[in-house]
């Protein structure tokens, strides 16, 4: 899910700053504690609250994954992601070649205030969720680049608010069946529904989403106590009702931070337990204060990257665009600014993704400078004033200038860093073209999901509004969905990897500037802490050492 924002969003800050998307996958410590207790886990603020049907970015998916059960779960095996029914998913059948699903749910779980979860509830949830008139950010997962409900089409409008997808049904009280316009195999349908997901809201929440904002009531292991501040946080208790497995404290704090430092300054202090997202400033001594209690993982389903602006003539030349990144030594940014915990970008799916880790953008994503100042001249050379790279105000900057530091200094263009206020800023200047002449857009993408398709999707098919770059290519498109409809894995990823190739060898509309390791870490008062690599913390698992 979610700009890092999330596949799942975070937040992109200007492509190299922190990547603001459960099971064990990471560090953790051998524990002495028993279950209960409480522990609390730092979190930026959500985007819009915690409302599940509404939740496009990391940390209000941290926070639902606790509160609520869906359909189906991410597994972590062998380092990767694996889509996997939920306790309250009893059995799935596909049928009509792929084109029909039938889901059978477990009786005997309710939402916190009493009302039963049945396969009407989904059906509710869903149509309400698809429904362009309600706003919901996840209606799109219904339509044609993922699931392709068939009705979609009926309610996706803006004037759409209590329209049903025709494919979508209740055929028993726990029996949900979906019925698609084109055929997904079993695994990709999975993925789809597992993430970003659509978890189930109560009649209530229908009613008035606005009021169920306030009060968000679940139906998973954690409820909330009291209300959720979307400045401060809230706490989550256990859910004594919940007839599945819940984790092992009585309590999560969530905690949300104004300030980086004084994240790190608690963590120091044994103040705050848990983080997901240290930053820069404390990457050079975070190994030595925390020693095993560091996390610092590869194979995050997540990347950063620069592009270039489609309608800027500046950057009209293909090689024009390919010499700017080779003049750049990532290699040398990331061991002495990032400390080892992020790497050079070879492609959009890292090596924990099916189909990941091949490198497909070659010679064009490899420092050379020599080779890069060639370039730029047998393309005619640089014909704007100057290149400008993107910096938020919270930034320490240094990597902005190292960055612009090596392209003036090896390809001899101006480069200026213009400071933006915070994300949401940089990101409505991007989307809006009002960035100055020359501007490198910087962003990222974490996975909703452990695809290809879900790493190149937003941010580069025609017309959707995560592509910054304003890249169009209707040969690229078409081959996403063509191993989106694949009937077998092996053609679905080879039409995957196509279709980077055009991004990366033919036409160069961006470059994956790095790749993040899942990096945080935690107090003595906690043990077996991981961080999956879609960026989850695993709060089941998480120990209070008693």
């Amino acid at each position: 899910m979610r700009h890092i924002n999330r596949g799942i969003k975070v937040a992109a800050l200007g492509a190299v700053g922190v990547l603001a998307l459960s099971a064990c996958g990471s560090s953790s410590s051998s524990s002495s504690g028993a279950a209960g207790g409480a522990f609390s886990m730092a979190i930026e603020a959500p985007q819009g609250g915690l409302n599940p049907t509404n939740c496009y970015d990391l940390y209000c998916a941290q926070v639902d994954q606790a509160m609520f059960t869906g359909l189906f779960q991410f597994n972590t095996t062998d380092g990767k992601m694996v889509p996997a029914p939920s306790s309250l998913t009893k059995s799935v059948t596909a049928s009509n070649a792929g084109k029909t699903y039938t889901i059978e749910i477990n009786p005997g779980y309710k939402f916190t205030n009493g009302e039963a979860v049945t396969a009407k509830t989904f059906v509710d949830t869903f149509n309400f969720t698809a429904n362009g008139g309600n706003g919901q950010q996840l209606g799109f997962i219904f339509g044609p680049t993922q699931l392709n409900v068939t009705g979609y089409k009926a309610v996706e409008a803006a004037s759409s608010k209590t329209g049903t997808m025709s494919g979508l049904k209740a055929t028993g009280e726990n029996t949900l069946e979906f019925n698609l316009d084109t055929p997904l195999i079993e695994s990709l349908f999975e993925n789809f529904l597992a993430g970003p997901q659509v978890y189930p809201i109560p009649s209530s929440g229908i009613k008035d989403i606005e009021a169920y904002n306030k009060n968000v009531i679940g139906n998973g292991p954690y409820k909330l106590q009291g209300t959720w501040d979307n400045a401060k946080g809230g706490t989550l208790v256990k859910n004594a009702d919940y007839p599945g497995t819940a984790g092992k404290a009585d309590t999560i704090n969530m905690k949300i931070y104004a300030s980086d430092d004084a994240m790190w300054a608690d963590l120091q202090a044994n103040t705050l337990d848990v983080t997901a997202n240290l930053t820069q400033n404390a990457l050079s001594t975070a190994p030595q204060v925390l020693g095993n209690r560091f996390i610092n993982d590869e194979g995050g389903l997540q990347y950063s990257y620069y592009g270039f602006p489609a309608s800027d003539p500046a950057f009209k030349e293909k090689g024009v665009r390919v010499a700017i990144a080779k003049s750049i030594n990532t290699d040398e940014i990331n061991q002495k600014l990032y400390y080892g915990t992020r790497q050079a970008g070879t492609s959009f799916a890292p090596s924990t993704i099916n189909g990941g880790g091949t490198d497909i953008c070659g010679d064009n994503c490899k420092f050379d400078a020599a080779a890069a100042k060639s370039m730029l001249q047998a393309a005619g050379g640089f014909k704007g004033t100057g290149v400008h790279i993107s910096q938020l105000a919270n930034e320490t900057g240094d990597v902005q200038k190292a960055l612009c530091n090596q392209i003036q200094a090896n390809l001899a263009i101006k480069c200026v860093v213009d400071i933006y206020k915070d994300f949401g800023t940089m990101l409505d200047d991007q989307q809006k073209g009002k960035v100055p002449p020359g501007t490198l857009v910087g962003s990222g993408w974490v996975a909703d999901n452990p695809t290809i398709q879900n790493m190149v999707t937003a941010s580069f098919t025609t017309g959707n509004q995560n592509n910054i770059v304003g890249y169009a290519n209707p040969q690229f498109d078409k081959l996403l969905q063509e191993g989106t409809q694949s009937t077998d894995d092996a053609t679905q990823i080879s039409k995957w990897q196509e279709a980077e190739k055009i991004l990366l060898q033919n036409d160069f509309p961006a470059w994956p500037f790095q790749f993040r390791n899942q990096v945080g870490g935690y107090s003595t008062k906690v043990s077996n802490v991981s961080i999956n690599p879609g960026g989850f913390v695993d709060l089941a698992t998480i120990t209070v050492n008693q």
